[in-house]
């Protein structure tokens, strides 16, 4: 307590050092015109970019979300369009319910267990300000002393010093037993762009540390689906010495140097002023004078000519060199102080039968050095003309904790060299084309490969839009990464040589306004996934997923709706389990109050999924892996909540899952994994200017 009660403090006297800045020092507004929001605004203007240079050249800045209606989504689970299966309380393990393929090409660093509780280079903002700008979320539930805090901060500490900073720590007690989650992420980043913008740099550091007891789920479902219990702490649960220790940290450096200057500067010299005196406008010669000197004075009035200096913006550019660099350290620990308990023994057979301290370290080092056609003009997203191509070589390492030493032990070290690649081209003003390309071409994984293309068309004209369609492209192949490759604990070993897969993903979508509408088909061929049996496995054959969805957002006068719907299908339900309708829709109202010095504002909250055979979890690899014994879904989650908004701060009350109070407790959303119970919520959200 007394540790976070001292970054409290740092976080605020940090922000009061920002605010004691002037207006006049802090001003970074961009020469562009920002674009205006689609959503409405209703608080001070605060854009952000993505870490990466060229984010800030390509892309329009995103706009800091100050609106009422999303205050009381509190969970990074509720937000984007689809609905993730997870473990009863917040922090744990999910998955996302909408088929997604999260592995990149090359060696694979991510967590796919984690994604939305991992903040990490991928997630970073450079927030841009006219002030010093900081937000402070802070949340607690009645009854368990369930607490989040999140904080933000960015500020231009010199006229060309970007620093901004984030800060996570949520705390949520046992919902059942064992089920306690202690996350805490914090991640900074700082830019700088010399005075002529010819060179600019950028560093990162982040670390997440995700604490997790881990309960393997409850015993027996009927248990809690007919309310035999009114306290979930006494429901019996398959593990109760179980924890996941998890600590991923990244430090990485990007910096770039453009060819040319930005602007060239020109020499005129205008015609010479010649002396009244000169031989030039003398028509009579005074004897007096000798010839010579006359001469001498000529030739100094010729040479005392003015010379002009023009500053031209240079209009053609060679491009940019970017070179990046990233350490990532990545410390996997899985503890078990009773390993022979039943839940363990389908799977497989103990190396020790007393104790489990399953350890695996992966570490990465990478750089990648890339040119591009980038300058010093920004885009927002319309650059008539872009490429860039590089190379990135890559070290990594893993080593995990060998039973028969007793000691962590050199697993193995992989080298890995890809060449990429990637292009944008605008035509007419109404069609856009991109596209990019990553090959391994030495080392580990040698031949996988990953092509992305898009071609967006416009339609309408500049006074009558009438929407854009959107078609995507992926074609992917990829061998089995580290992990399905080969590993070693107390619970499970395996040495597998598997075919490379291959993803053929076709999406195609029209939007309109706020609304959009698409299909979209994934072919695989030669899967890898993991079976029955908690252990990876491989699919020989072909099989495609086909999806139908809709997103919009609405206002009608004071109501506000927006939501999402999917409908997909798998070729091949024995390897792939999906549901086969999911959505969720809010409705929320605003009324002025207290004549409009607040706005006060209810909303309601719904989700739902047909029955599927969702995956069950593995706490002792951390994996999702298939089962055909418990359907879960067809059961409204129903969110209630009340904010009001008052100047820069929204104070909300909000209470979850209350269709519970129907008497229906069929609520689970993983297999033997209830949805945490109704519990009411009390949370603000203050952002703060100078």
């Amino acid at each position: 307590m007394a540790q976070r009660l001292a970054l409290f403090f740092i976080l605020l006297f940090t922000s009061l050092l920002g605010f004691s800045q002037n207006l006049e020092q802090d001003s970074i507004a961009t020469k562009k015109t920002t674009v205006t929001p689609s959503l409405p605004i209703d608080s001070t203007f605060v854009t952000y970019n993505a870490y990466p240079f060229d984010s800030i050249f390509l892309n329009a800045s995103k706009i800091v979300d100050t609106t009422t209606f999303h205050t009381a989504d509190f969970d990074y689970l509720q937000r984007g369009n689809t609905i993730y299966s997870t473990l009863s309380n917040t922090g744990m393990a999910h998955k996302s319910m909408r088929f997604n393929h999260l592995h990149q090409a090359g060696f694979d660093m991510t967590l796919p267990a984690f994604p939305t509780y991992l903040l990490n280079e991928g997630n970073m903002a450079s927030y841009m300000s006219v002030l010093p700008y900081s937000e402070i979320r802070y949340l607690m539930t009645i009854g368990d002393l369930e607490q989040h805090f999140h904080a933000r901060f960015g500020r231009q500490v010199t006229p060309r010093l970007l620093v901004s900073f984030a800060f996570d720590t949520d705390y949520s007690p046992a919902t059942f037993n064992n089920n306690k989650t202690i996350n805490n992420a914090f991640w900074i980043n700082a830019k700088y762009i010399t005075k002529s913008e010819r060179y600019g740099v950028s560093a990162h550091w982040y670390r997440n540390k995700l604490e997790m007891g881990e309960n393997g789920g409850i015993v027996n479902d009927e248990a809690y689906s007919e309310h035999q219990e009114t306290d979930n702490t006494v429901i019996p649960v398959n593990l109760t010495t179980a924890t996941n220790f998890i600590v991923s940290s990244g430090i990485g450096l990007e910096h770039y140097f453009n060819l040319l200057p930005k602007k060239t500067i020109t020499t005129k010299k205008e015609a010479p002023r010649v002396k009244s005196d000169s031989i030039a406008t003398s028509p009579v010669f005074n004897d007096s004078i000798p010839m010579d000197s006359l001469l001498i004075d000529s030739i100094k009035s010729i040479d005392n000519q003015d010379v002009v200096q023009e500053v031209k913006v240079r209009k053609f550019t060679l491009g940019r060199l970017c070179h990046s660099f990233s350490f990532l350290n990545n410390k996997l620990y899985y503890n078990e102080s009773s390993p022979g308990v039943s839940f363990y023994q389908p799977f497989d057979t103990l190396m020790n039968a007393s104790k489990s301290t399953d350890t695996t370290l992966v570490r990465a080092i990478k750089n990648t050095v890339k040119w591009s056609s980038l300058g010093y003009q920004k885009y927002n997203d319309d650059i008539p003309f872009y490429l860039y191509a590089g190379v990135t070589h890559g070290f990594y390492q893993v080593k995990r904790y060998d039973y028969l030493e007793g000691e962590t032990v050199l697993a193995r070290n992989y080298n890995q060299l890809s060449v990429n690649g990637g292009i944008i081209v605008n035509l007419f003003k109404s069609t856009r084309i991109t596209g990019q390309a990553e090959l391994i071409t030495l080392g580990y994984q040698i031949g996988d490969f990953d092509v992305k293309g898009q071609w967006k068309q416009f339609i309408g004209t500049s006074t009558k839009n009438y929407g854009q369609a959107t078609f995507d492209m992926e074609l992917k192949r990829q061998s089995a990464n580290w992990f399905e490759e080969s590993y070693y604990s107390n619970h499970f070993r395996w040495e597998n040589n598997f075919n490379a897969s291959t993803y053929l993903t076709f999406n195609l979508r029209y939007s309109y306004k706020t609304y959009s509408i698409g299909v979209k088909q994934t072919s695989i061929a030669n899967m890898i996934y993991f079976g029955t049996d908690a252990r990876p496995t491989q699919n020989d054959g072909m099989f495609s997923i086909r999806e139908a969805y809709l997103s919009f957002y609405q206002r009608l006068g004071r109501f506000e709706l927006e939501g999402f719907a999917s409908l997909q299908k798998s070729s091949n339900e024995e390897v792939m389990h999906l549901p086969l309708v999911l959505g969720q829709l809010k409705v929320g109202y605003s009324q002025p109050i207290f004549h409009k010095a607040a706005t006060l504002h209810p909303s309601i909250t719904v989700r739902y999924f047909t029955k599927y055979y969702a995956d069950a979890y593995m706490p002792a690899t951390r994996t999702f892996y298939l089962q055909n014994d418990v359907e879960i879904g067809n059961f409204p989650f129903i969110d209630l909540a009340l904010a009001i908004k008052v100047k820069k701060a929204h104070i909300y009350a909000a209470y979850s899952n209350m269709f519970l109070l129907t008497g229906d407790h069929n609520s689970f959303i993983a297999p033997h994994y209830p949805m945490r119970d109704s519990k009411i919520f009390i949370g603000v959200n203050w952002r703060l200017f100078n």
